[in-house]
């Protein structure tokens, strides 16, 4: 099995090639810290199974995912602590990826998702899957569908949002949600991404649009 590594910490990436190459069926074939280099690198040495980080498979890059896996490798993302995983989760399924793991998963558990991949079958993690399960459950889901593009954020992040759509400063967005200023700028940063906009003008001008009773 001909695995790439597609992680940016050299010490994680270095512990991965190890641990993989241990087991006598599986060759670790290149290396990248990018999934633009992992795109490049599989039309030059062509990878069964690409395992990468989450965070390098989000946002701006997901698209360049959707391609990888609509190439026929599979990914495993390596997924990271976050305020919303089921929502990550849903994101990298739509593009294709069937394989999710914690990054933080045994050794076993990683050769053994990598196997699976090669083999054309999914390696969702069972936490993962079950909270997913709850989460496409709950109203206003619809199919992992949300309603409103405010559908998507979690409650804290949409108390950010709104507050940012009133002309609040992060600053004074944690003074009044009596958050740390990182906090703040960490649900800033993930609504702006899972609402696609680049811009605090763009957020705000989608939350007063999403609000309003003709929305």
């Amino acid at each position: 099995m001909r695995v790439l590594l597609c992680e940016d910490q050299e010490v994680f990436r270095l512990g991965l090639r190890v641990v993989l190459e241990a087991q006598p069926d599986i060759a670790v074939v290149a290396e990248t810290a990018s999934l633009p280099g992992a795109l490049a690198a599989t039309a030059q040495v062509p990878a069964q199974v690409v395992v990468a980080r989450q965070g390098l498979v989000e946002g701006a890059t997901l698209p360049l995912l959707r391609d990888l896996c609509r190439q026929g490798t599979a990914v495993l993302v390596l997924a990271e602590p976050r305020e919303d995983p089921c929502g990550d989760l849903v994101e990298v399924l739509r593009a294709g990826v069937r394989g999710y793991l914690p990054r933080r998963a045994c050794a076993a558990r990683l050769v053994e998702a990598v196997r699976a991949l090669s083999r054309h079958e999914p390696a969702i993690d069972s936490t993962a899957t079950s909270e997913l399960v709850r989460y496409l459950a709950e109203p206003g889901a619809a199919g992992g569908l949300p309603q409103r593009p405010l559908d998507r954020l979690t409650d804290r992040q949409r108390e950010v949002a709104e507050l940012v759509a009133q002309g609040l400063s992060n600053e004074e967005i944690a003074r009044r949600l009596f958050l740390s200023l990182a906090t703040v700028k960490s649900h800033l940063t993930a609504s702006m991404r899972r609402l696609g906009v680049r811009s605090r003008t763009q957020l705000a001008i989608l939350v007063n649009r999403d609000s309003s009773p003709a929305a």
